[in-house]
């Protein structure tokens, strides 16, 4: 009889983890928007971790009472369960030592790149077009990466395929 010990499982590979700002919370909450839906796929797989802070979801929280989100009858307390399933909420600080983060031009979405940064998320995803301006610089200074929803979709499903 063999009693030697089996062997060590694989270790699992860790989801990339991703900050998604309120647009892109929204395109999944609300308009189940086709770009996004390989992001809530893999949210609800758990090979993507979705990063939140409490400032974002103050913001996100904001944003559901908009009048258009109102008059659509957003499920508003839903949305927001779902969010809190899907996501890891997480306290992150940036060390004030480090290189500072460049400045958003719209001062309401520093805090998905602050979030990004200090929580060590992989990529931040936007539509914003002040935050994706910002993409070349970060990518090349700081250790996450910046895209729009399908040019983050394509580039996942390609690290998906390698392993």
């Amino acid at each position: 009889m063999d009693h030697s010990a089996a062997p060590p499982p694989l270790p699992l590979s860790s989801p990339m983890r991703v900050v998604l700002d309120s647009n892109v919370w929204i395109d999944i909450l609300v308009f189940d928007d086709p770009a996004t839906r390989p992001i809530h796929a893999a949210l609800e797989a758990r090979t993507l971790e979705a990063l939140i802070d409490e400032r974002c979801l103050r913001e996100l929280t904001r944003v559901l009472d908009y009048p258009q989100f109102v008059r659509m009858e957003v499920d508003k307390t839903a949305a927001l369960a779902t969010v809190a399933r899907l996501s890891t909420h997480v306290a992150a600080t940036i060390d004030e030592n480090e290189r500072p983060l460049p400045k958003c031009r719209d001062r309401d979405d520093q805090k998905f790149l602050e979030l990004a940064h200090a929580s060590g998320a992989d990529w931040l995803v936007s539509k914003d077009r002040a935050v994706l301006k910002l993409a070349r610089r970060v990518a090349r200074d700081f250790a996450f990466r910046i895209a729009e929803p399908k040019p983050f979709v394509l580039e996942f499903e390609a690290q998906a395929a390698i392993g």
